[in-house]
């Protein structure tokens, strides 16, 4: 009698020692609690802000007056006079672009002798050049003439003015400069010309 009490008093423990465990597991969490902190700061990459702007282009408009002469040495001398309106844009690295026409403002044959050619009236002109430290260097170039077929010039405006690179200081955005060409023709005579340039920057 004794011995099957003592039984069930064990059994009795045990059985409740499993509900204790049961019931603990059951409201526990089998995994180790996480720590939560303040978010890590980010890093912030180099600051990549706008470039400089490169300086606009600038427009220069102005006129150039030309005198020009084509001497032979057989005798005789071709004289024209022309006056040129040329606008141009300068890059800001100094490249120089634009346009021009050239028209004809001397009256009458052009030479003191009797000739058959007719003479140019009018050029239509492109532009290129430089303008650097300072100084500009331009170059008139023949796009087209009129009139278009059996002309040319008779004086040297053509062979100087438009075939050889102006040079001309640059002072208070500004141009005024007297520049003098001339070019040979071959074993025939001499062109030359006497350009008077007046230009300026109008948004510097």
């Amino acid at each position: 009698m004794r011995i099957a009490v003592r039984v069930a008093l064990w059994v009795l423990l045990l059985s409740g020692s499993a509900g204790v465990g049961a019931f603990i597991a059951a409201h526990s969490n089998p995994l180790p609690p996480q720590v939560v902190g303040s978010p890590s700061p980010s890093v912030a990459g180099p600051s990549t802000g706008p470039s400089p702007d490169l300086p606009a282009a600038t427009t220069w408009v102005g006129t150039i007056r030309s005198t020009s002469f084509h001497r032979l040495y057989v005798g005789g001398t071709c004289t024209t006079a022309w006056a040129t309106r040329v606008r141009f844009e300068v890059a800001p690295r100094g490249a120089v672009r634009g346009r021009g026409v050239a028209k004809l403002t001397s009256q009458g044959s052009p030479c003191p002798f009797p000739i058959g050619q007719r003479q140019i009236r009018r050029f239509r002109l492109g532009l290129t050049g430089e303008l650097r430290a300072g100084e500009l260097a331009l170059r008139l170039i023949d796009l087209g003439h009129v009139p278009a077929a059996g002309s040319d010039d008779l004086g040297g405006f053509r062979a100087t003015t438009l075939s050889i690179v102006m040079h001309a200081r640059v002072r208070h955005d500004a141009v005024e400069a007297r520049v003098s060409l001339q070019a040979p023709d071959q074993d025939r005579g001499a062109f030359g010309s006497t350009n008077m340039l007046r230009l300026r920057c109008r948004d510097c």
